[in-house]
């Protein structure tokens, strides 16, 4: 176990997963982390919302940035171990700050992956590839066959968990979590397609954070390994329900058919209006991300899953974390 201080660069650090992740090893106790924040130039995250915390922030356009400019950065600070939560677009830039951080003699590297990329297939068709998860797959695996893993210089630790479902930007995924309460005046719509008794895994980004950090304390556990976590395995008859029982209002789930999946995939224009809005991702992603969940098959089978590895990091199941949600 590394009981020594080590200093940790997060990217994304003000993202869905990175501010769960910033949060935890600033919290951390044993060991005691020296953390440094990358984010955007324009993005509004400050340390001053903080108190007397070990860590710094670096503003950095990832769009501009090269990878002299990052490796110096990182050989300033001494940074032991890179940690990147970068998602959507951004992520493509995971490459340059991996190349910067073997430049810079860090030994550790955590590529973003944070879920469960998928190939999808239709009855009686081929694979449907989404874009999305093509580039996600794509990022992974140029990250774990990156010439410092090949040659030993550099280790690495790939965290993938299930769909999150405390996102606080995501209402239509985490229909709980939705601000505008003319919405949610009469009732919870919980989004399904297929089969909304199917059982799934679910995940914390909140449990997801601690199981990085500990992995990150145990290195003997967890280097050059692609470990598999979940909070939760459940269906969405059984969530709605949970929602129900500790909301106080009615939750129902409303399932889409395979056939206008099907539709939304060749023109996402198509789909309803209420599926437009509520979600920093595409229609055709998130409805397909439903159709593979309705389908029985959005799980991590034994050996894919290691919650065993770190025992000390408790999973909050959904009703758990409803009843703090909703706590009156």
């Amino acid at each position: 176990m590394a009981s020594y201080s080590q200093c940790i660069a997060l990217f994304g650090a003000n993202g869905q997963v990175g501010r769960h992740v910033f949060n935890t090893l600033i919290g951390w106790k044993e060991p005691e982390f020296k953390v440094v924040a990358f984010v955007s130039p324009t993005s509004d995250f400050d340390l001053s919302d903080y108190s007397e915390v070990k860590a710094t922030v670096e503003r950095v356009d990832l769009n501009d940035a090269t990878v002299d400019d990052l490796a110096v950065t990182l050989a300033s600070h001494k940074v032991d171990v890179v940690v990147s939560t970068l998602g959507r677009q951004v992520i493509t830039k995971q490459g340059i700050i991996q190349d910067a951080a073997a430049k810079a003699g860090v030994k550790r590297f955590f590529p973003s992956e944070f879920g469960m990329h998928q190939i999808p297939w239709f009855p009686g068709e081929g694979g449907y590839l989404h874009p999305t998860w093509d580039m996600k797959i794509k990022c992974l695996d140029d990250a774990i066959k990156h010439p410092a893993i090949q040659s030993g210089q550099m280790t690495y630790t790939v965290i993938g968990c299930a769909e999150l479902y405390d996102v606080h930007d995501e209402p239509i995924l985490c229909p709980w979590l939705e601000k505008d309460e003319a919405i949610t005046k009469s009732e919870y719509q919980v989004q399904c397609v297929g089969n909304p008794d199917a059982k799934m895994d679910y995940s914390s980004c909140a449990d997801v954070a601690k199981y990085l950090v500990a992995s990150i304390q145990y290195p003997e556990r967890s280097e050059n390994k692609i470990l598999g976590f979940r909070s939760d395995f459940i269906s969405y008859t059984e969530i709605a329900l949970l929602l129900e029982k500790h909301s106080g209002k009615k939750a129902r789930t409303n399932v889409t058919s395979i056939e206008q999946v099907k539709e939304i995939l060749k023109d996402p224009s198509t789909a309803p209006a209420e599926f437009q809005r509520g979600s920093t991702f595409p229609v055709d992603f998130w409805i397909l991300l439903r159709y593979v969940q309705g389908k029985g098959t959005f799980w991590r089978p034994p050996g894919l899953l290691h919650n065993d590895l770190f025992p000390e990091i408790t999973p909050t199941s959904v009703e758990e974390y409803f009843k703090t949600l909703f706590r009156k």
